[in-house]
């Protein structure tokens, strides 16, 4: 299934709406309440991505190609709640792997992070998740670790297999896509129905729609 998200959606603090297109069918639907979601969240309502996200996904693998800050951590969120067992979220940046680890903290009991330091590496993983880069995942899996045994799986900038990161997501995918649901996550790009079909995905989001608009001054343009 594709959904496309109208950048007519219209998302403030205190509700909104999404409109969405499916098979050439227009929707209008008000945003859900955050707490839905989980009632950790420190917000009243999902944007028009998240919505519809926690509307159709229900399982399997999912791509969601949306703009940089549209809102894609909650949806993993939401794909992380929906599965039992091992969970791994994988990003290309130890940075990146920081920041949602800091964020997973403030909702589950547990999470654990490997980002290829020693002093990470000397504890054992004791969570039913783990926040970690494309490197200490790979070579998890080469060695038969922690990662060998996930049930399912994030794959935050997925769209960095048409880079030189790509071999690294290309080992991932390989093992992964037939052992346990993936969910990628992209920027939005023209080959977005080659990934899609790479993890055999049965629920696509594409939106250029941004919560928060990007807004240029005139120092930004001189730059």
């Amino acid at each position: 299934m594709l959904i496309i998200i109208s950048s007519d959606s219209k998302f403030k603090l205190d509700g909104g709406y999404v409109i969405y297109n499916v098979d050439g069918q227009n929707y209008k639907e008000e945003l859900i309440p955050a707490s839905l979601l989980n009632p950790k969240l420190d917000f009243k309502y999902l944007n028009p991505l998240q919505t519809v996200f926690y509307k159709f996904y229900k399982s399997g693998s999912a791509l969601i190609a949306t703009p940089t800050s549209s809102g894609k951590t909650i949806c993993a969120l939401h794909f992380i709640q929906s599965h039992k067992g091992f969970k791994i979220y994988t990003t290309p940046t130890k940075a990146l792997a920081n920041e949602v680890y800091k964020f997973f903290k403030k909702i589950f009991l547990n999470v654990d992070l490997r980002t290829g330091d020693v002093i990470e590496e000397a504890y054992e993983i004791k969570s039913d998740i783990v926040v970690c880069t494309y490197e200490s995942l790979v070579l998890s899996l080469r060695n038969r670790g922690w990662g060998y045994n996930a049930n399912a799986i994030v794959v935050d900038e997925i769209h960095f297999v048409f880079t030189n990161r790509g071999t690294m997501i290309e080992e991932i995918v390989a093992f992964m896509k037939d052992r346990v649901d993936i969910l990628g996550l992209s920027a939005t790009l023209p080959k977005y129905k080659d990934i899609s079909e790479w993890i055999s995905a049965n629920l696509v989001i594409k939106s250029n729609f941004r919560p928060v608009p990007i807004i240029k001054t005139e120092e930004d343009l001189k730059i």
